[in-house]
């Protein structure tokens, strides 16, 4: 019975590997946008690349590949966080239009200097619509930040 135990971890293991999405990515990138150095350093694909072969020898970066590559390339999970360790900061700072979380949230979000002014502005119009929405108050602060992390994500595809 164990030996039909093994044979069946090795073949999903194997259908896992040879997947198409998991095969669709070139090895390289696998190293530069998967595992713990696309986390760290999302836009620096040498220091991801070094990271993750410094780490595990890149077994998580692939790992991660091959068990969720849709999450691979974004660093989204970081901004997430984020956004939700910040809340109450980056509340603030919308409202005020600068500080220094608000600036971290446009580099994770992946914006350069030039896009900044006009994400920011955006971002606030819609941020100062969500805060007057009757239902804010009774909003719970993963709500709150959900909503926060949509708007970013949602200006991403819409902003250049």
């Amino acid at each position: 019975m164990l030996k039909a135990i093994n044979v069946f971890g090795l073949a999903v293991l194997a259908m896992l590997v040879f997947s198409q999405p998991s095969m669709a990515r070139d090895f390289a990138d696998i190293y530069t946008e998967c595992g713990l150095g696309a986390l760290i350093a999302p836009k620096n694909t040498a220091v991801a690349a070094v990271t993750n072969v410094i780490w595990d020898l890149g077994t998580t970066a692939i790992s991660s590949n091959i068990s969720s590559p849709d999450t691979c390339a974004g660093g989204k999970e970081k901004m997430a966080a984020f956004i939700y360790d910040s809340y109450e900061s980056l509340e603030k700072e919308l409202a005020s239009g600068s500080g220094s979380y608000l600036d971290t949230l446009m580099v994770l979000a992946g914006y350069d200097a030039k896009a900044n002014p006009e994400m920011t502005a955006a971002l606030r119009n819609d941020f100062a619509k969500m805060v007057a929405d009757s239902n804010y108050t009774d909003q719970s602060r993963f709500e709150k930040a959900e909503t926060l992390y949509n708007l970013v994500n949602h200006y991403a595809n819409t902003v250049s």
